[in-house]
């Protein structure tokens, strides 16, 4: 008699599948991530000024630089827009429009002048890869290459989360693909489509978590899914000086899900030690550039202020001010952190992911339960320890973003759980994400029009009540302003419309797709009295 399948086997969709999945997604993220690169103006998203110089340099040669200091061409560096933020005319000042950042004057791009990158000790390696656009190109084209080359890598990498996330949907339903979109939330997409190594760091993130639970939690076989983890965790470990340490949190969180049996297959597979080999020598080099370039820790200055209170009263303004700041930044704020998405939509988008690590927490057991308070707790801990230390010296530093690669692998997890051990309807998962996508999908083209506004109108207030948009600003048209994209905004809105739609196909798609067999209909129990 033949054996009977194995259920890895049984709940894996075909390749063709992930390969359809991974082409809209790709296609999707582009889109929209080419839609902030040509909305944005010059600095327009967080600190990409420095890392625009740190790319010249790196490209010139100017790769281990110590003191901060880097010489640019004159057209990389405008009046209006500097390394420190009080000398930049629109950084932190919702009230006024791109229209102060002046244009390179006639020559400047060979016009060679010295200025300060907070990021010029950064990792090289992703600057040698999108930077040379700037390079050849010092101005705002050059700069606008560069950013869409971020968006292929980015797009690249997130297209491989939702490959693998649509062929784990076999016999669990859609939730999985639904975590995984979760995790990409509109500040993630913007950084995506800047010359800012977070985006990748982000996407590659995303994937590193997907792919492990696959490998790991969900037996996962594929050569293209450990491909995808020893892609993803290389990028990961090489971007910026904490990707080892999200690395690391990402392989103890899910080998706790996971059986010491599929541990001790996985260490005995050759590709797997291949894989593994390849991943530990890009922390090797990641580790390396960081003792190199002194950049391990927080730095030991910054932006001072003297509203940083001492003692208990910082640390209730940590937690009654600080720690809201956070969360709030990990969806709804743009640019530089200032420009919010309407609350009414990040409160959505928030208790979409509060209803998944919830539901898991409360039904997937203490093992789930443990692994996704990790991930909350080691994100927020980390930025709040940050901020505490960067307080010490008179400023402050965590944003929310900068955990992101953490705090994604939440939502991703408690999709799989809740929809491998049936704890969800396969057709109760399909309503909710056909409802989710109708609401959170466009959010992403909410928060690109509002930043379009905040760049080409202003806003009356310098931290405005967006929840009131139409009485803070003189206007709600993208395609006018004191300042509008090189032509118009007409390109922007209309490759952000169709990276929604392409995001809309996707998970509808994935939302009507019926069960490829009867195996997927049934209980996670009467599933394992069939097979066994």
């Amino acid at each position: 008699m033949p054996a009977a399948p194995s259920r890895t086997a049984l709940r894996l969709k075909p390749r063709s599948t992930g390969t359809k999945a991974f082409l809209l997604a790709f296609v999707g993220f582009f889109l929209l991530g080419a839609a902030w690169s040509l909305a944005m103006p010059y600095d327009g998203s967080a600190d990409e000024f420095r890392h625009v110089v740190r790319a010249y340099g790196v490209l010139d040669g100017q790769i281990n630089v110590h003191d901060s200091h880097i010489t640019v061409p004159k057209s990389l560096v405008p009046d209006g827009v500097a390394d420190p933020d009080p000398q930049s005319c629109m950084r932190w000042k919702l009230d006024v429009t791109a229209a102060c950042v002046a244009s390179p004057a006639p020559g400047d791009e060979h016009r060679m002048v010295d200025t300060t990158s907070g990021a010029a000790n950064y990792n090289p390696i992703y600057y040698a890869v999108t930077g040379w656009p700037i390079k050849l190109f010092p101005d705002y084209h050059g700069v606008i290459a560069a950013r869409l080359l971020t968006c292929l890598l980015t797009s690249a990498l997130l297209g491989g989360a939702v490959a693998v996330a649509a062929r784990l949907a076999r016999g669990r339903g859609p939730l999985v693909l639904g975590g995984v979109l979760l995790a990409v939330t509109p500040v993630a997409v913007n950084l995506t489509g800047a010359v800012n190594p977070a985006g990748p760091e982000i996407a590659a993130a995303v994937a590193v978590w997907t792919s492990l639970i696959a490998i790991l939690m969900a037996r996962d076989d594929s050569k293209w899914t450990l491909a995808l983890f020893g892609v993803s965790a290389g990028v990961l470990a090489v971007l910026r000086e904490l990707g080892i340490g999200w690395l690391l949190a990402a392989l103890v969180v899910t080998a706790f899900g996971a059986g010491k049996d599929r541990l001790r297959e996985l260490a005995r597979r050759r590709p797997v030690q291949l894989w593994s080999a390849a991943v530990v020598i890009a922390a090797v080099v990641g580790a390396g550039w960081i003792m190199l370039s002194t950049q391990a820790g927080i730095p030991a200055s910054g932006q001072s202020t003297n509203a940083i209170p001492h003692g208990m009263s910082l640390i209730v303004k940590e937690l009654t001010h600080r720690v809201p700041m956070y969360t709030s930044g990990l969806v709804g704020l743009t640019s530089f952190g200032d420009v919010a998405v309407p609350l009414p939509l990040i409160l959505i988008w928030f208790a979409a992911v509060g209803a998944l690590l919830i539901a898991a927490a409360r039904r997937a057991g203490w093992r789930a339960l443990l692994q996704l308070a990790a991930i909350v707790a080691g994100g927020y801990l980390f930025l709040v320890a940050a901020d505490l230390q960067a307080a010490a010296g008179g400023w402050w530093f965590s944003q929310g973003r900068y955990a992101l690669p953490m705090l994604v692998g939440a939502p991703i997890l408690a999709a799989f759980v809740l929809a491998d051990r049936g704890l969800v309807a396969v057709p109760r998962q399909a309503a909710q994400m056909r409802w989710a996508a109708w609401i959170l999908i466009p959010t992403q083209g909410v928060a690109l029009w509002i930043t379009m506004i905040r760049f080409q109108h202003a806003f009356h207030g310098r931290h405005p009540n967006l929840f009131f948009l139409f009485d803070q600003t003189s206007s709600v048209n993208p395609f006018s302003g004191a300042w509008t994209p090189p032509g118009s905004g007409v390109p922007a809105v209309l490759l952000g419309v169709a990276g929604i739609v392409a995001l809309l196909t996707l998970v509808l798609r994935a939302a009507r797709s019926g069960p490829i067999s009867d195996v997927e209909t049934v209980t996670i129990r009467e599933r394992y009295i069939r097979i066994s």
